[in-house]
């Protein structure tokens, strides 16, 4: 099964967001998508525990695949590659609303 949590980790830092590594809960931060809106105050939810995230300002949301798929505009299989995960993706991966 994938960490989730890791790869929200990882996306954060590559997209240089500040964020409290100790708290698994949620915290606001800096959204990760820069090219959408200037975010100087905080506009970003993110809950590092269930891998997730908001932007209240530009609606970016979801989990690390879509942060990807969103600011680097590729597709799922695209995401997946630079990720550096395996293409083996089991149902329970997916995101459930």
């Amino acid at each position: 099964m994938i960490d989730k949590s890791e790869m929200l980790i990882n996306i954060l830092e590559r997209y240089d967001v500040r964020y409290n590594p100790n708290r698994s809960g949620e915290q606001s931060v800096s959204c990760p998508n820069k090219e959408a809106h200037d975010d100087r105050n905080p506009s970003c939810s993110v809950n590092i525990g269930k891998g997730v995230l908001f932007c209240q300002g530009c609606g970016l949301s979801g989990d690390a695949y879509s942060v990807v798929m969103v600011i680097e505009g590729v597709p799922f299989v695209k995401a997946i590659e630079q990720l550096g995960q395996p293409y083996t993706i089991s149902e329970s991966d997916f995101l459930t609303i």
